[in-house]
């Protein structure tokens, strides 16, 4: 009998043995699945921004940079209608002032900030002296033309600030002011 009691203790401890190393088995397959599961969830996270970057690039290489900076057409806008609501300003009693390239409610900006009203000593004299102007384009095809313009109203040298918001080809939107630099003084 001593004999079976010597080979129990080594068995006993082989089987805690093979348990210990079991259990360490199953506790690194539960890291590994852990591990896995972040591993996933990180590469589907980087897929999402990687196709939603590769979107926005695309959507950006269909705007052509040179058409953003070609500005020719908005600058000849602008020039042909300073230069229509110059020619109407002398004849405003006798003929409705109109534009093709802009909406009614800008050449009412227009004439408003240029001439401002009635006068009771018959017509004015308007003459336009300079126009300097910068113009920018945007992607969806709209642009701006900003700048100022000097005229004479009768002996009276003017200076008026404009923005002009062009659309289709057409002038929709027009500020009208005095531009004022860091200093105070109009310029």
């Amino acid at each position: 009998m001593p004999k079976n009691k010597k080979i129990g203790w080594p068995l006993v401890i082989a089987f805690m043995l093979v348990l210990l190393i079991l259990l360490s088995a199953v506790i690194n397959y539960q890291r590994s699945v852990k591990i896995v599961d972040a591993q996933t969830q990180t590469l589907k996270e980087t897929h999402q921004l990687a196709t939603k970057y590769q979107r926005a690039t695309q959507n950006m290489n269909r705007i052509d940079t040179s058409d953003i900076r070609e500005t020719q057409e908005f600058e000849k806008i602008g020039n042909t209608f300073i230069d229509e609501m110059f020619a109407v300003l002398p004849k405003l009693g006798q003929v409705a002032p109109k534009s093709n390239i802009a909406t009614s409610n800008v050449v009412s900006a227009f004439l408003g900030a240029t001439f401002g009203g009635d006068r009771d000593e018959g017509v004015p004299a308007f003459k336009l002296e300079h126009k300097d102007f910068v113009y920018s384009k945007s992607p969806d095809g709209s642009g701006l033309g900003f700048g100022t313009i000097k005229y004479k109203l009768d002996k009276q040298d003017l200076t008026l600030t404009l923005l002009m918001h062009i659309q289709n080809n057409k002038i929709i939107e027009l500020q009208t002011g005095r531009v004022v630099d860091t200093t105070g003084k109009e310029k």
